[in-house]
């Protein structure tokens, strides 16, 4: 079958427009239009994507030479084979500095199929170069954006910390109801403080995700009835679901967060309302599909997909759509975080994101999200809060380097009954394990100074005081150091800022847990004490 190709003739001949047409056809599935004017030309290049451009030399309006500067002026890289009956070489010469890829007289034809042949296979190349570049671009854009992130998450994280511990003790002590709304609106302002670091991280794929493993078939009905009391009664809201669909491996929360946000762009492509269709589907990509997007892995995934019906995206706001900070709605209306962070967050857990869009038809977004190994643990949903802070009599050392931090930490964990000591950097709290007092648990923060992170600490704990239970702390972006712990365990790192509610639970949770990680270490194989035992 041959291939197709769509030719642009500029050409004010009928005759020797037809001999183009005629050898044209010999080769390919030939579609084409022929103009002779700037106007012309202008419009179809305006209203068509095509393969190629065929010019005269010289015509009565105008020549090729300027027909090539309106085509690199639309922004268009077009192979442009210029044609003459009348010119010789030195005009030939003059046509290529312009910037034809070739030349040739009306009389040699037979030269135009495979010099047309040449230059598809060099505009594919050309093409793939510049897919590559712009990957690398926004590579390098969202590395920049990680690196300052991530460096500024920790500092940041610091300050709010000590502001949200601070106002939630306020608002505990606070009669006057117009001061607890003073305090209750600044604790509001950190809050979203916070949650603006979070989506920056999340946009430069350094979030702390809490992978699962998730039945989304399961989960969906709950989100689209959370989606309808948000977005109106004029979006109508369809869903579809596979009967087989695979497990999905994920952080639920973040599927939620992404779909609820585009649900919200939906709704805000549809001023006057629409349909919006939510689906659910198994797809394999094969290994053709990493030829063109060289980011994804080839392999199964479980697809969510989004459709609305609304106004549509042209093309050059689909290429930017994912970038961050860039939006389209107007100043005030939205930070330009909201697709580029579930483009981090579907990235960062091994998915992919595609748009396809069409202006006045609407616009479908998909999320490829990794499917479930047979090895993966299955989802566990966190327990929920009764309201009241769980309180212990245990003794807690507490490190941290940021005396404020430190101090509000230490009057929230004396106010549920424990008993505490406090450090602000490693060998200081060395000293105190070594001075015969007895822990029940190091609380440490992760990046402490004088060169001994959390992680080395709680290891020479151990040795000072087998058993001491340990909860890290971190505000970087990644919890730094670890090598055998794992970051999304929910029982080992308490992420800053935290509420006075998270710290008492989470306290409470490590203290409670069961010594069987401890003896099954012990019991290894190789561990020095069975090393010990067989020698």
């Amino acid at each position: 079958m041959p291939t197709p190709l769509h030719a642009l003739i500029v050409e004010d001949s009928d005759w020797d427009a037809a001999l183009l047409v005629r050898e044209l056809k010999r080769g390919y599935d030939l579609t084409y239009e022929r103009v002779e004017t700037r106007e012309g030309l202008a419009k179809a290049l305006a209203e068509q994507a095509w393969d190629i451009v065929i010019s005269d030399y010289s015509m009565p309006s105008f020549g090729a030479v300027q027909a090539l500067e309106m085509v690199r002026d639309s922004g268009l890289d077009l192979p442009f084979i210029i044609v003459s009956g009348t010119v010789g070489e030195d005009v030939a010469v003059e046509a290529m500095r312009a910037g034809a890829r070739d030349f040739m007289p009306k009389g040699a034809f037979k030269r135009l199929l495979p010099a047309i042949e040449r230059e598809l296979g060099e505009a594919s190349l050309r093409a793939e170069r510049r897919r590559f570049e712009d990957h690398l671009r926004q590579a390098q854009k969202v590395e920049a954006l990680g690196q300052l992130t991530g460096g500024v998450a920790h500092d940041f994280n610091n300050l709010l910390g000590v502001m949200i511990g601070n106002l939630d003790m306020l608002m505990d002590t606070l009669d006057d109801e117009e001061r607890n709304q003073l305090a209750g609106d600044a604790l509001n302002a950190a809050l979203r403080g916070a949650e603006l670091t979070k989506r920056l991280l999340a946009v430069a794929r350094q979030q702390p995700l809490a992978t699962r493993v998730v039945a989304l078939n399961e989960r969906l009905p709950e989100m689209v009835a959370m989606l309808g009391r948000t977005l109106g009664e004029n979006i109508q809201i369809k869903t579809a679901l596979a009967s087989d669909l695979w497990e999905a491996k994920v952080d639920p929360s973040q599927v939620e967060e992404a779909l609820l946000n585009l649900a919200i762009n939906a709704r805000d492509a549809m001023p006057d309302g629409g349909v919006i269709a939510i689906e659910l589907a198994n797809f394999h990509l094969d290994e053709h599909y990493p030829a063109i997007h060289s980011d994804i892995v080839p392999g199964d995934y479980v697809v969510l997909s989004v459709t609305d019906t609304g106004e549509g995206m042209p093309a050059e706001i689909i290429q930017r759509a994912t970038e961050p900070f860039f939006t389209t709605k107007p100043l005030g209306k939205g930070t330009g975080l909201g697709l580029s962070m579930i483009y981090g967050f579907v990235k960062q857990s091994g998915g992919h994101l595609s748009i396809y869009s069409e202006v006045g038809v609407g616009t479908t977004v998909r999320l490829y999200l990794p499917k479930a190994g047979r090895g993966d643990g299955k989802e566990t949903e966190a327990a929920a809060g009764a309201g009241h802070a769980p309180r212990g009599g245990e003794s807690i050392l507490v490190v941290d380097d940021n005396v404020e931090l430190r101090r509000i930490t230490l009057r929230h964990l004396k106010g549920l009954g424990y008993v505490c000591r406090e450090a602000g950097a490693g060998p200081e709290a060395l000293a105190l394990l070594e001075s015969g007092e007895r822990f029940d648990l190091l609380f440490t923060d992760i990046g402490l100074p004088d060169g001994m992170l959390g992680y080395e600490l709680a290891r020479l704990a151990a040795e000072r005081q087998p058993g001491i239970k340990v909860l890290y702390c971190t505000g970087y972006a990644k919890a730094r150091g670890a090598q055998n712990e794992d970051p999304n365990d929910s029982t080992l790192v308490l992420r800053k800022p935290f509420r006075a509610q998270n710290l008492a639970e989470r306290v409470r949770a490590v203290l409670d847990q069961q010594t069987e990680r401890g003896r099954a270490e012990a019991e290894r194989p190789n561990s020095a004490t069975s090393r010990g035992r067989r020698a």
